[in-house]
């Protein structure tokens, strides 16, 4: 086996689910049995190698064993069967905000993590400012990352880990919540670790990003191999399990509908690129074309969490009617004046529907992403809306 490869081989992993467990000594006397538990096996029989200096998706639903495959690359969890051969220095960036203190800044904790990844403070102060200016956190790298939103939080911790230059970059979902910049950034990035002779695995639920960054990958489903391959085999096979009528557009979002109708997305508001703080304007754009003349349309949006807890949507039929439409071409637009929704990693999904039957012509799940990082006062408020207010005290 070749440098930076690996080799996963027959492997099995199980936990125990445990159906009334004793919570203190008292109970486990008196009942004077076991605690019952149900075996589950989160990997069945997977088998599969990723080859030196590749870049490797692992993708499949929730529950499918995505993230217990990875914390077996990196050691965390000991197959019960079967083997795991890795090759090379392992970093690994599997939860957001490991390794990071939130009471610290992000200069502080640059050197934190990357001490805890094997790095030294010379090494760290010689690419300190390396690392602060591939996360793109330069006006925020002196505040406690307590304030930072999940998508600065993944920057910065991809940014570290990068950094030292593993043989091996293992990558969790962390890396989905980062903004469509800071995508293109890693894209370039794994190209160039891959183009060093190093190897990458990300795991994520995007299949975009997976079919941007990654040349091969694996499908799991209920901890089995269902297929593995070539990236946009192993994604076109997946999507057939799913759902015939899903297909991944020029940028790599799912998109479904019929299509005599189509759009494209854009966002306006002050600020960087992917980046809105709260209370900023925000205008969304649905540029639409159609090759046909159509009636009754409905366009819609929906504002999401980056756990995918929906918060927000609106369509226009009822303050913006657009009786008819097309041939051509046309912008349809909505304004927010204040954007209040607290620090956090965002998504959002559009649509174009007859407004009457509600057929389907142009979806997209994850048409857009965006982090929202606090402005003054919000710094301490939870939740995914800010209220407005005011606080007072008097004696």
């Amino acid at each position: 086996m070749s440098d930076n490869s690996i080799e996963v081989h027959d492997l099995w992993k199980t936990f125990r689910i445990f159906q009334d467990r004793n919570t203190t000594l008292k109970q486990a006397i008196l009942r004077r049995r076991k605690e019952a538990f149900e075996e589950f096996w989160a990997l069945k029989d997977v088998s599969f190698d990723i080859p030196a200096g590749s870049s490797f998706g692992i993708i499949g639903a929730n529950g499918a064993g995505k993230s217990t495959m990875l914390k077996t690359l990196a050691r965390i969890l000991v197959p019960d069967k079967g083997a795991v051969t890795v090759n090379g220095r392992v970093a690994a960036l599997l939860e957001l905000g490991a390794g990071f203190h939130p009471e610290l800044s992000g200069r502080e904790n640059i050197f934190l993590n990357g001490n805890i990844l094997g790095m030294s403070n010379s090494m760290l102060r010689d690419r300190f400012d390396e690392i602060v200016e591939f996360s793109g956190l330069e006006g925020f790298i002196e505040r406690p990352v307590k304030t930072y939103s999940s998508g600065m939080y993944a920057r910065l911790g991809f940014s570290v880990a990068v950094a030292v230059e593993p043989d091996i970059l293992l990558v969790d979902e962390v890396l989905a919540v980062g903004d469509e910049q800071f995508q293109r950034r890693c894209s370039e990035k794994m190209t160039q670790i891959q183009s060093s002779g190093r190897t990458v695995v990300f795991v994520s639920h995007s299949l975009s990003s997976v079919q941007q960054l990654c040349d091969h990958g694996v499908w799991l489903d209920k901890g089995a191999v269902k297929a593995v391959g070539k990236t946009s085999d192993v994604i076109d096979d997946y999507l057939g399990s799913v759902t015939t009528a899903f297909r991944l557009d020029d940028h790599g979002r799912q998109r479904t509908g019929s299509g005599e109708i189509q759009f494209e997305i854009e966002l306006e508001h002050p600020g960087e690129q992917g980046t809105i703080e709260t209370g900023a304007p925000l205008a969304v754009r649905m540029h639409w074309t159609s090759n046909e003349r159509l009636e009754n349309l409905a366009f819609g949006i929906t504002f999401s969490s980056g756990d995918g807890q929906l918060i927000a949507g609106s369509s226009n039929p009822s303050t913006a009617p657009t009786p008819v439409l097309g041939p051509g071409s046309g912008v349809v637009e909505y304004k927010i004046p204040r954007l209040d929704l607290l620090p956090g990693n965002y998504q959002m999904a559009a649509a174009i529907l007859d407004a009457n039957s509600g057929h389907v012509y142009d979806h997209s799940p994850h048409i857009a992403k965006f982090d929202v990082v606090p402005t003054a006062g919000h710094e301490s408020d939870d939740g995914y809306v800010t209220f407005g207010g005011t606080w007072s005290a008097k004696s």
